[in-house]
């Protein structure tokens, strides 16, 4: 610029001057006495993205999230009407412990303090003229214009949500680790970068996590959902590589959106479902319409308020010195990669590259725990995943001498009447100290007709499961004292051993009292007993009837006869089986998309297959899932539930007891799963959450 033109600047400068100074001072006052209009102002800017809109009729409840994200902790239950966030009744403080005791606890006050705002609000549908206080100031938060019909509705319409501010800021923390890597993955896909921070609401972008009904990792796919986009099985489980799950997350989300055409709907369906999503856009059309008046059995609070979660978890993220100060983030993790050309033992692969085992994990999240206990080979043509200081030529070289050519199988024996741990060991050539502790059996090695046990394999490094007492808790319906087991190695002495009897569900944890012998005991080889009222569930032990009942031969090709386990589809079986799904629909004559039942009886064809390979894959998918729910969750108790008007199985393992079928199940082991009777009274296990260490 020359030196006329900044002349000119100045003089006009000079003139402005006292002009704009009394704008500035104006705006600041108005800012002063007003500071929600600056704060909406940069909401509203920062949110004016034609990609995530800010609808009017969803901003109240951007700002309840935008609170429970950065205002209240988890000893807060903020208490409030589950279709219009912006009234909030009160917030009760809850026990923050993740123990039986403090969800019990929790449970209690969250009961009475709904069963306190039900009352007020029935009382307030009556339209009566004296109103107490408290009914005078919960009225006050319907404005003048509610009607009696509004108060009626919204005593049936009370939740708790617990505060989630240190989760998420831990979450944040946590992101730091990826969130670039993350950005350049959803750019590769051509679609908007801030999808990462969709892990904040479903995660909070914690890499172990796994939810009750067995939603794995940082974008919790489940199993039905993840594997059209991952590997996941007994010895790789991808939802849990934070790397190639977001993959299988733009993915999905690409194709949510090129069926919706908007990401609103696109970002719902990533938890409601794309098919629940196209039926909810036939009937309403429009996001908005869909989020204020559509209603269905599925749609409930998670799925309408998911959206709006989203735009939350993007304000904050993108805002968190303002709601969190400095966040310190995590660094990337930096690594290098090599295929596996053979099946691969991990502890061979970490003492020749000196690598620790536990860098090998924390680089390779998806290898599951019976790689690293030597159960399982790292799979061949795996991406493993190394640290950056490996010299590759010579890791190559080294790797080379280490690989098998198979992978190693996983044995299991289905305890039949007369069985004893002593013999299935000896028949299976292990020793029974390994049977023991693979199985987490009970001193004496009680099991129980219709088990199956895992038979340990060679190398393999068996841990057992050390009993610890947690806090005393008053009686349940068959619980007198709670039990936790914590992973440490012990010895198990030689007690004398019984025969396999029947399975009735009791107390999980409880374990027979040693005998006491001089001396070593000897073995005691006892008859199998009948169906009886002693047996007690072992939650380690596969309980499903995986075997194939009976085969026959039609034609050139060997057909099995199963029956239906919780958890399985034709998916499955096809999958397992190396064949296309419709070949098993055509052997049974079923409809396209008509639904298996449990325990239904179905045929299978093994023209590619034997019974054997069949079988094994067919447990090592239930082992998966036991394994992992056992990881996070343990068993505290057990309670009745008596069946009502309308139930199913699924509403209630969904809504009600919040745990999944299989787990129901194994409880219930005789009960018809498919047709309920009201007073029909139920088994089901109290589960807690495990304390992340």
């Amino acid at each position: 610029m020359t030196a006329s033109c900044w002349c000119g600047v100045n003089r006009y400068l000079r003139f402005f001057k006292p002009i704009i100074c009394s704008i500035v001072f104006l705006l600041g006052l108005s800012f002063v006495a007003n500071p929600l209009l600056f704060a909406a102002t940069r909401v509203e800017i920062q949110t004016n993205d034609p990609d995530f809109p800010m609808y009017p009729s969803i901003k109240p409840n951007v700002d309840f999230w935008i609170d429970i994200f950065t205002k209240y902790s988890k000893s807060q239950g903020v208490i409030h009407h589950t279709k219009n966030l912006d009234i909030i009744y009160e917030v009760v403080r809850l026990d923050a412990s993740e123990t039986y005791r403090a969800n019990k606890k929790n449970r209690k006050i969250k009961k009475a303090v709904a069963k306190k705002y039900k009352n007020i609000l029935l009382n307030l549908s009556k339209g009566k003229k004296q109103l107490s206080a408290e009914e005078k100031k919960v009225a006050a938060l319907f404005g003048p214009k509610a009607k009696l019909s509004d108060f009626k509705n919204a005593a049936f319409s009370i939740r708790c949500q617990t505060g989630l501010k240190k989760q998420f800021k831990e979450g944040l923390t946590r992101s730091g680790s990826v969130m670039d890597v993350f950005k350049k993955t959803f750019r590769s896909y051509g679609l908007p970068v801030d999808l990462v921070y969709l892990p904040c609401v479903e995660s909070s972008y914690n890499f172990k996590a796994y939810s009750k009904f067995g939603a794995a990792g940082i974008w919790q796919f489940t199993h039905a959902t993840g594997r059209q986009y991952m590997k996941i099985g007994y010895v790789v489980d991808e939802r849990r590589d934070p790397h190639i799950s977001t993959h299988a997350a733009a993915r999905l989300l690409k194709k949510n959106y090129a069926d919706l055409k908007e990401w609103p709907m696109a970002i719902t369906a990533y938890n409601h479902g794309l098919a629940g999503m196209r039926r909810a856009k036939r009937s309403k059309g429009s996001y908005e319409r869909i989020f204020k008046s559509y209603r269905s059995r599925s749609f409930k609070f998670a799925s309408r308020n998911f959206y709006s979660e989203f735009l939350a978890a993007r304000i904050v993220a993108k805002n968190s010195k303002k709601y969190f100060g400095d966040i310190q983030f995590h660094r990337p993790l930096l690594f290098q990669v090599i295929k596996t050309k053979g099946y691969l033992p991990v502890k061979k692969l970490s003492e020749s590259l000196n690598i620790s085992v536990q860098a090998i994990k924390s680089l390779n999240p998806a290898l599951r725990k019976p790689v690293y206990n030597g159960q399982k080979y790292i799979p061949k043509g795996y991406t493993l995943k190394l640290p950056k200081t490996v010299a590759m030529a010579k890791a190559n070289k080294l790797l080379a001498s280490l690989y098998h050519k198979k992978q190693k199988p996983s044995r299991f024996h289905r305890v039949q009447k007369g069985d004893t741990a002593g013999a299935i060991a000896r028949l299976h050539s292990v020793k029974l100290h390994d049977l023991i502790l693979a199985n987490s059996l009970s001193r004496r090695a009680t099991i129980y007709i219709g088990q199956n046990l895992r038979i340990p394999v060679k190398d393999e490094i068996i841990l057992a499961k050390n009993k610890r007492k947690t806090a005393k808790s008053k009686k349940t319906t068959a619980q007198k004292e709670i039990v936790v087991e914590k992973t440490a190695e012990i010895k198990v002495p030689p007690q004398p051993l019984e025969q396999a009897k029947p399975i009735r569900p009791i107390i999980p944890t409880q374990i027979p009292e040693r005998p006491k012998v001089a001396g070593k005991p000897k073995i005691i080889e006892i008859q199998a007993k009948p169906v009886s009222d002693v047996a007690s569930i072992n939650p380690n032990v596969v309980t499903s009837n995986l075997q194939v009942l009976q085969s026959f031969q039609k034609g050139n090709r060997l057909i099995g006869i199963i029956k239906v386990e919780a958890e399985e589809t034709l998916g499955h079986y096809a999958d397992w089986l190396k064949i296309p799904t419709q070949e098993i629909r055509t052997l049974n004559q079923f409809n396209y998309g008509a639904p298996i039942s449990i325990d239904q009886k179905i045929k299978i064809s093994m023209r590619k297959k034997t019974i054997q390979e069949f079988e094994e894959q067919r447990y090592e998918f239930h082992k998966e899932i036991e394994e992992d729910f056992f990881e996070s969750f343990s068993i505290q108790g057990l309670d009745i539930y008596e069946v009502k008007n309308g139930d199913s199985i699924w509403s209630l393992c969904l809504n009600e007891l919040e745990i999944p079928v299989w787990l129901l199940k194994k409880y219930n082991p005789d009960m018809n799963f498919n047709t309920l009777m009201p007073s029909q009274k139920i088994k089901y296990p109290i589960i807690s959450k495990h304390q992340e260490i």
